[in-house]
């Protein structure tokens, strides 16, 4: 249709770059509110009780644990149940001999 001069094309161009720069340095809520929160991420997590990813190692390593530990628990749990049965036999057979 319209055929635009190589100079014009290089306006143009030039145009898209400007606007870019622009806004980068225009202020924007956005910009403003992540450069709070790099400034005070630290006490933000603090005051607020934010969990971090060593809060998560470290609940993930005592989940482990206590996984482990009930794994174990529930292997022995007819041993604890055979003992509690003698104990509550004796208990029974002393309270006879009352």
């Amino acid at each position: 249709m319209f055929e635009t001069s190589g100079s014009t094309r290089k306006f143009f161009d030039n145009l898209s770059s400007f606007e870019t720069r622009a806004t980068s340095q225009v202020p924007t809520f956005d910009r403003t509110l992540d450069s709070y929160f790099d400034r005070n991420f630290e006490a933000i997590v603090e005051e607020w009780g934010l969990i971090t990813e060593a809060d998560l190692h470290e609940y993930a390593r005592r989940l482990e644990f206590l996984s482990y530990e009930v794994g174990r628990l529930y292997a022995m749990k007819d041993l604890f149940k055979s003992r509690a049965d003698s104990i509550e036999k004796a208990i029974e057979e002393l309270e006879a001999k009352k």
